[in-house]
């Protein structure tokens, strides 16, 4: 923890890389809180409020510094009356914008640069002073332009750079990007149809007005940037001490603030506006004050109940063999599968759902603001009117309601929700609304009371419930299990008829050309084009056995067979989205600390394992590798790492946050895969066990006021949801965060997005014919009793729906129609042969499976 002596203000453009610059400036720089504030926020006297500041940074994002709606208040900082002004430094857009401002002018690179290290040749002074030799990662469509004899000398010796310029005579250049000093870096040939030098910094001559166009914040720019970023912030508080006498401290002298601590008491006013769930006491009790009471989510976890479990040993049996006997193969099911790729890094477990004949259903539909619960026939319907954050805000309540802690600790799964998160509710954490969709959920889950986990590991089966008295039930499922006799696995053949119908190459290529023109425009760095392919078959009642065949020829740490309210998913993910772990707690004094690691294992880059056909033989790992070594592969993956960093910067805090594998090539069973792994660290504090102080800086917030609610009638509640416990409430602290806060962050994944996130979404929703994805790009997975979770993406998977069937003949043959979805990054290094060719390869790892392959 450090004492908090300086305030900086972050002005956030909606750019995917904010939280990452926020969490440069709080730990590299001592002393220093940022406050962040959208850039289209409404403040009636920006300049007064400014006063309150020793700083700003104005942020990148997408669009051009010339459209309001892009910079809002960022240009005001330009132009403070001499009382107002203070120290700024613009990031990228913000740059751009203060280069405008003074003269100068933006306009579009020929070939955008985005993901890209390169070298920058800076004078030693100023910002750059003693900091060396620097490469930035640059992510940029557009160029500002000063300096005419920049665009057609290229040398880093011509000294009229680093001079200001007729029209421009205020700002001074300090940094290019010089084509000469890059001939030793990995050459692009796209880029040799940019200008020889192009501005990468600049600074006012008698304002403490700093800009610069590279991203010091991204995780492949090297230490100089840090530096960079610290000798501004020296420059900065130079000039506070000779130009502003007047002083707003407002009281934070006696305020500390550690990186380590995003829930300390001190923060809660460090950003405005930002999205958040409502803490897990609110959610369990006053947030569903009434409603939530009478379905039966408990009010405290006081008396949860315990787990119990048998361990058997494996004894070579599979997890197809296990959900066989468990006669999973009709109805309802929930498998999450990773044996037919397991791991130690990924896929050491598989989780079994032994679900009863009417499980509780939790479904949501996009638009709607109800969740529906239900077993069976019996509906009620959970009003969110009255809840922060919708739907997420009820999963949160409800795992906060069933938690224990009373399970073995190395198995991941004791019980809890099971199912998926489509990509149209992944939307809707974006602020991105579609229609309502009453037809089919786009997010379901099942809450599991008996399970079946393997641990692949320790050729274990742990059979578990948490039921009440279910000992009959585990001693029955043991003694099956363990007296089982099997055989080898046989995989089912079945005739399909299949008749594939997919975009034509033509319609895809305009698609990517219309991806492209929005990077060029400064619009979106990396835009991930998807494309669904829709089989219609035999009709098959029981899909299992094409599951069986999928999963034998697509082996994946992260593969799902899943029915639920009429949805079939057949999935053979290669890709976790999120796992967190259980909270483990421990005690300092009167100091209880709860930490939980968050990991994400975005994939970003891809290449065949048989580029020459089935029966050609496969290249290496090393010839993978190289492949994927292209600066292009390279900053795919780079692009939606920084994006990842961003999201779990903004839940876990600042300095919370790793990247312990970067850019890793791993081998699948058709495809190798350029992986990278980004942890973070969710602590939560409280100043006691027994009275946990608030956390709130107002009675609206507090989790002892009276909220809005639409009661029940006890008499149509679900007795399958009984209180656990009767006393009413206590105050808990309200800051406590859990792994779902940074899933509903985190969401839709940035792998199957591009970034900006937002902007990038709302691009693809047109591009892509405002055609719902449905359950492809979302996620699968799990949350835990214990506190804990882990889903994948919803990838190389083929989906169906009950009631999407076709009818084909005279004799009108019901035929199932199932979904693929492929797709891939569009970058402005994308060539359109390339990509469709990636498309196409994703696409025939699934689809194989109908044609019997």
């Amino acid at each position: 923890m450090h004492r908090v002596t300086s305030r900086i203000l972050f002005i956030d453009a909606y750019d995917s890389f904010s939280n990452n610059i926020i969490s440069l400036l709080e730990t590299r720089l001592e002393g220093v809180q940022v406050t962040t504030i959208k850039v289209d926020e409404e403040i009636p006297d920006f300049p007064a409020f400014l006063d309150s500041f020793d700083a700003v940074v104005a942020g990148p994002g997408p669009g051009h510094p010339a459209n309001r709606k892009d910079v809002g208040l960022i240009p005001q900082l330009w132009q403070l009356e001499d009382e107002h002004v203070l120290p700024v430094l613009g990031i990228c857009l913000g740059f751009q914008s203060l280069v405008t401002a003074f003269g100068g002018s933006v306009v579009r690179l020929p070939a955008p640069r985005h993901g890209i290290v390169r070298n920058v040749t800076h004078n030693d002074t100023s910002i750059f002073k003693g900091i060396g030799s620097i490469a930035p990662v640059q992510y940029h469509s557009l160029q500002a332009q000063i300096h005419p004899a920049a665009y057609t000398h290229g040398s880093s010796n011509a000294s009229d750079h680093f001079s200001p310029s007729k029209g421009v005579e205020e700002l001074e250049p300090l940094a290019w990007d010089f084509r000469a000093d890059n001939h030793n870096a990995m050459q692009i040939p796209q880029y040799t149809a940019n200008p020889e030098a192009i501005l990468m910094a600049v600074k006012h001559r008698t304002k403490p007005l700093y800009g610069v166009q590279f991203h010091p914040e991204s995780i492949c720019s090297d230490a100089s940037c840090r530096q960079m970023v610290a000798n501004w912030w020296s420059e900065a508080q130079q000039w506070n001490q000779q130009h502003r006498t007047r002083r707003f401290r407002h009281g934070f002298d006696n305020k500390t603030v550690g990186s380590s601590d995003p829930t300390d008491t001190s923060v809660n006013f460090r950003a405005i506006g930002r999205m958040e769930l409502q803490d897990d006491a609110r959610a369990g009790s006053e947030g569903f004050s009434g409603t939530m009471n009478e379905i039966g989510v408990p009010a405290s976890t006081t008396k949860a109940r315990p787990v119990v479990s048998r361990v058997l040993p494996l004894n070579a049996l599979t997890v197809p063999q296990i959900c066989e006997l468990l006669e999973m193969e009709d109805g309802d099911a929930v498998v999450l599968d990773s044996e037919p790729h397991k791991r130690a890094d990924v896929g050491s477990h598989s989780v079994i759902g032994a679900l009863e004949p009417k499980p509780l259903r939790l479904d949501y539909h996009v638009g709607c603001a109800v969740v529906k619960a239900r077993r069976g026939d019996r509906i009620e319907l959970i009003d969110l009117a009255s809840h922060y954050d919708g739907a997420f805000g009820f999963l949160k309540a409800f795992m906060n309601a069933h938690r224990t802690t009373q399970g073995d600790p190395y198995v991941p799964f004791w019980g809890g929700l099971i199912g998926y998160i489509g990509y149209e509710a992944c939307l809707e954490t974006l602020s991105i609304k579609t229609s309502c969709r009453t037809g089919q959920p786009d997010m379901s889950f099942v809450f599991v009371e008996r399970s079946v986990v393997i641990d692949h590991g320790n050729q274990q089966l742990h059979i578990q419930s948490i039921k009440p008295d279910d000992d009959d039930w585990l001693s029955m499922i043991a003694s099956e299990l363990s007296t089982c006799v099997h055989g080898p696995q046989q995989v089912p053949s079945i005739a399909l008829d299949p008749s594939i119908t997919n975009l034509n190459v033509s319609t895809y290529k305009t698609k990517i050309r219309k991806c492209q023109e929005y990077i060029r425009s400064g619009d979106s760095y990396e835009l991930c084009l998807t494309n669904p392919a829709h089989i219609t078959t035999h009709h098959v009642p029981n899909p299992w056995p094409l599951y069986l065949n999928l999963r034998s020829l697509n082996a994946a740490p992260f593969s799902a067979y899943i029915r639920l309210g009429g949805l079939t998913l057949l999935s053979s993910s290669p890709e976790r989205f999120m796992r967190w772990t259980r909270p483990v707690a421990t005690l300092d004094g009167n100091t209880r600390e709860e930490r939980s690691t968050v990991q994400f294992r975005p994939i970003k880059g891809t290449v065949k394992r048989y580029p020459d056909g089935p029966d050609r033989p496969a290249i290496s790992l090393e010839q993978a590798t190289a492949l994927l070594s292209t600066p292009k592969e390279r900053a795919e993956n780079l692009m939606i790492v920084d994006l990842i960093r961003h999201d779990l910067h903004g839940v876990v805090g600042s300095g919370n946050v790793s990247v312990p594998k970067l850019m890793v090539v791993e081998e699948y069973a058709t495809l190798f895969q350029l992986v990278t792994v980004v942890e973070g660290t969710l602590t939560n504090r409280h100043a006691s066990i027994s009275n946990p102080p608030s956390l709130t800086t107002s009675s609206q917030n507090s989790p002892c006021s009276s909220r809005p609610h639409t009661p029940v009638s006890s008499a149509s509640s679900l007795e399958y949801l009984e209180t656990l416990e009767e006393d009413p409430p206590s105050c808990r602290a309200v800051a406590h965060k859990t792994g779902i806060d940074v899933l509903a962050a985190s969401l839709p994944p940035g792998s199957m997005t591009g970034a900006p996130k937002r902007r990038s979404c709302a691009l693809l929703h047109e591009i892509e014919g405002r055609q719902a994805r449905g359950i492809y790009s979302g996620i699968v997975g799990y949350m835990d009793v214990g506190g804990g979770g882990d889903f994948s993406v919803v990838i190389r998977s083929a989906f169906r729906w009950d009631s999407d069937t076709v009818e084909k003949g005279a004799m009108h043959q019901k035929r199932d129609r199932w979904t693929v979805g492929a797709g891939g990054a569009i970058t402005s290094l994308s060539t359109e042969d390339g990509e469709w060719e990636e498309m196409v390869a994703k696409l025939a790892s699934t689809t194989r499976v109908f044609r019997g392959d």
